[in-house]
């Protein structure tokens, strides 16, 4: 995967920054040397995109238009490349991989859309000046921009986060971690190839291990930029708090809901990408009616699927293995008879599901780490799924036949606003695209 524009892109002024060397997440072979940034170099990266800012923004619409073109066709050309570096930096396997570049290429063509929409595609080449327009550039935009990366969808969050501010003419600045870096430095060396001028995007890279060291950069970066970028669950997979926990999502199958459906939703949203999305719902409540029948379509469809993406390192799966140990100690029963491999580089992990019948709506059990884990407890009322859905966080999936109208006036005040119904929940794009609210 090695690929000069990839080494080219890591150099920046700040030379004295710490370095760290990021390994595959397969081979443990090392990829890339990235610079680590702090809370110290987040006003001098700011000022330089500021800076270009103010001659990217009153570029002409088709300059923009142009660019973005450019930077789609280069992004199709390097598909294989990209797929390689979300594989062994993201330790995304074969399947998730596949999904990733599937939805970046849907995010690439809705701001393709969004653009021609709002300008004009024929206007913006021509040059034309036509009225402001959401998609064009504006005095009052901000100057700078702050997005995130999502360790779960390194490619896609990194574009939804990024494009919409791009294409309006602000500059922007993206925090990633230290694996989510090398995938964004793959794209933004094809941006600056496509014909983005220097320093208008840049990248800064925080280390994973030191929480305190990652807050500190984060609330300076927000404080400095003039807005932030609307993205689906900022906080990511490892929250506030404890490293590798984040505050769950929730999937409900009502007493009137499809046990099969449910089933393959919490399947693919609590196992895929070993767990790391930020729309999975380790937490799972079904109906006691409709308990014996969804326990048995879980265990199946789980016992066919096959873990193929990592876990970012080993002390993620110390954490899972720890949670798991716990909530089983206090009566949890497993549902499925294999457990966290302990294997060799890479882990691996396998699905772990736990059942319980307390009346844990009551209380909120300790935080899931971010892995492949599902916790399934029954409830008798609809009380008690909504008393639960109170602790819960951004995503929740309803499986019911009951009309989406008649349950929503009930999710109001709930942490939840991505919100899927008789399908799991789903991140919502920043540039406002098909939600996860249907």
């Amino acid at each position: 995967m090695r690929n000069p524009l990839l080494e080219a892109s890591i150099f920046t002024p700040d030379s004295d920054r710490d370095r760290v060397t990021v390994t595959s997440a397969f081979s443990g072979h090392p990829l890339l040397c990235v610079p680590l940034s702090s809370a110290a170099d987040v006003c001098s990266t700011v000022d330089r995109a500021r800076c270009a800012q103010e001659a990217w923004g009153p570029a002409p619409a088709a300059e923009r238009t142009r660019w973005l073109m450019r930077l789609r066709g280069d992004l199709r050309a390097h598909r294989a490349w990209l797929g390689s570096v979300v594989e062994h930096a993201g330790g995304l396997g074969p399947r998730d991989r596949a999904a990733e570049l599937r939805q970046t290429d849907k995010v690439l063509l809705h701001a393709f859309k969004a653009l021609r929409a709002s300008v004009g595609l024929r206007q913006a080449l021509r040059g034309a000046q036509a009225r402001p327009a959401p998609g064009r550039y504006s005095p009052h935009r901000p100057a700078v921009i702050s997005s995130r990366v999502h360790e779960g969808r390194p490619l896609a969050s990194l574009l939804e986060g990024a494009l919409p501010a791009l294409v309006g003419g602000s500059a922007v600045v993206t925090e990633v971690d230290v694996r989510s870096a090398v995938p964004a430095l793959a794209v933004q060396a094809l941006a600056r190839r496509a014909g983005l001028p220097r320093h208008v995007w840049q990248l800064m890279v925080s280390q994973d291990s030191e929480r305190a060291t990652v807050g500190d950069l984060r609330a300076v970066l927000n404080e400095h930029a003039d807005d932030f970028a609307p993205q689906c669950c900022l906080r990511g997979t490892s929250g506030s708090g404890k490293a590798g926990t984040r505050v769950p999502g929730l999937l409900v199958l009502r007493h009137d809901g499809c046990s099969r459906a449910a089933a393959q939703a919490a399947v693919d949203a609590c196992f895929s990408r070993a767990g790391r999305m930020c729309s999975t719902t380790p937490l799972i409540a079904v109906h006691a009616d409709r308990q014996a029948e969804f326990v048995r379509q879980l265990v199946g469809r789980a016992a066919r699927f096959t873990p193929e993406s990592t876990l970012p390192g080993r002390g993620q799966l110390t954490l899972m293995r720890k949670w798991s140990a716990t909530v089983a100690a206090s009566g949890a029963l497993p549902l499925l008879p294999k457990s966290p491999t302990s294997g060799t580089t890479p882990p691996v992990p396998e699905p772990v599901a736990l059942f319980d019948h307390s009346a844990w709506y009551r209380r909120l059990p300790e935080l899931p780490p971010a892995g492949p884990v599902a916790l399934v407890t029954t409830f008798t009322r609809w009380s008690e799924a909504l008393a639960l859905a109170r602790h819960t966080g951004t995503h929740l999936s309803v499986f019911t036949r009951t009309r989406a109208a008649q349950l929503d006036p009930q999710f109001a005040g709930l942490p939840a606003s991505r919100i899927g119904f008789n399908r799991a929940s789903s991140p919502t794009p920043a540039w406002g695209g098909p939600g996860a609210h249907s």
